[in-house]
């Protein structure tokens, strides 16, 4: 996966696409510092996108830095990596994304300067402006690997938690989209086909686990002297959450089954 797939939205990928316009006119001689503030921009809405302040502030972890009434950059990298899941689970998990967030910050840092034209700041040099660039999109590329890893992490941490939780679920909840089908109740084999799991969102409370997967369901009709049973494959998910100071506590919030082939 490139770089511009690991962007959050069409925004971001329209920006980079326009900084890299700009970097490469030759024409231009401020290119470099133009394109140096995009990609600043890019850095922030990246950040700012999935860390509203007051969810930062909100974590366990976060301590409030000497000097500055803001949440800095690097608070920032850290709940967009990791929630408000506490350093010690993050460590269990063998998670090590800090030279990521260091090196991010350290070129958004040498992304501001270059933002600065004066007569002696201004860079115009080929080999110079393709290395900056470079060095800038390697730290953005870095950035968002720390983010899909700690979700990578989270997820592998927890994946028998909520196998588990699945398969409660589908032996405890009554589900009404296959329920209205079913004239005399119905079962759900435990055998899940297509499996997926998928970290949907680490806040600073809880986590949001999604399963989905393919469900081999049993219907049932008709009287015990004539039952009659039907087969039927339904996709569905089902989302979890759980508090963050006990993240392999699942509960389900949300489920969803597809009955549309049942109409075809």
């Amino acid at each position: 996966m490139g770089l511009e797939d690991s962007l959050p939205d069409k925004f971001s990928r329209n920006l980079l696409a326009g900084c890299l316009m700009v970097a490469k006119d030759q024409k231009n001689p401020v290119r470099l510092h133009l394109a140096a503030a995009g990609l600043r921009e890019l850095f922030g809405h990246i950040l700012n996108a999935d860390s509203p302040d007051d969810e930062v502030r909100a974590c366990a972890w976060f301590k409030q830095e000497p000097n500055t009434n803001t949440v800095t950059r690097r608070q920032k990298a850290i709940y967009s990596t990791q929630g408000g899941l506490s350093d010690a689970f993050v460590e269990r998990l063998g998670l090590d994304v800090e030279d990521f967030h260091r090196v991010a910050i350290r070129s958004i840092e040498a992304l501001n300067k270059a933002t600065h034209v004066r007569p002696d700041t201004l860079v115009n040099d080929e080999v110079a402006i393709n290395s900056f660039v470079d060095e800038a999109l390697e730290a953005l590329e870095g950035l968002l690997q720390s983010f899909s890893e700690g979700r990578s992490a989270v997820k592998e941490a927890l994946v028998d938690d909520v196998y588990r939780a699945m398969s409660n679920a589908l032996i405890e909840q009554t589900f009404d989209e296959i329920n209205i089908l079913a004239g005399k109740g119905y079962e759900i084999d435990p055998w899940i086909d297509d499996a997926e799991i998928e970290v949907e969102a680490l806040r600073s409370q809880v986590i949001l686990v999604r399963f989905s997967g393919v469900a081999n369901v049993t219907l049932h009709y008709g009287p015990k002297h004539d039952a009659a049973e039907i087969h039927h494959d339904f996709p569905f998910w089902l989302r979890f959450e759980a508090p963050v100071e006990k993240p392999t506590e699942l509960t389900l919030v949300a489920h969803h089954f597809d009955d549309t082939s049942w109409y075809i």
